[in-house]
């Protein structure tokens, strides 16, 4: 067989491997009662040659102070403290969502003094040969709490 076929052969054989499935490290876990405190624009500071347009860390951000921890686990050495706001961006100045839809339809739902149940996973993430920790949602609900505690 011809070095160039063999090559070929090598290059196709690789690009059929399935590519590793997206593997998740649980850092810290947070359940809690937070009070909304609205949402604001916000624009990238950072450095790079796409800041502050291009980079996807501009734009709208929801904030909450927390009222209580229901529950808090930290399995991982880096996982997060517990904390006293929590602030996550919910889509880019470019409108692409950075929450699932029945995240962000919660948070529209929502207004400021708003009591939720807000439960939060620090996760490390490693996929496409990169690893960075993310912060994912996994609950925004209203509670039964009178507003503006």
């Amino acid at each position: 067989m011809k070095p160039a076929l063999i090559l070929l052969a090598l290059a196709t054989a690789l690009f059929a491997q399935e590519k590793p499935a997206e593997k998740r490290e649980l850092l810290s876990s947070h359940q809690t009662t937070a009070t909304f405190s609205g949402i604001e624009e916000r624009k990238c500071r950072g450095r790079t040659s796409a800041c502050p347009d291009r980079c996807g860390d501009s734009g709208d951000y929801a904030s909450f102070k927390i009222i209580e921890y229901i529950d808090y686990k930290k399995p991982g050495k880096y996982g997060d403290p517990k904390q006293t706001t929590f602030t996550f961006q919910i889509q880019d100045n470019m409108e692409n969502k950075k929450v699932s839809p029945e995240i962000l339809k919660a948070i529209k739902a929502l207004k400021v003094g708003d009591i939720v149940h807000l439960n939060w996973n620090h996760d490390y993430v490693t996929k496409a040969g990169t690893s960075s920790p993310e912060r994912t949602i996994q609950l925004l609900e209203p509670t039964k709490k009178e507003r503006g505690l």
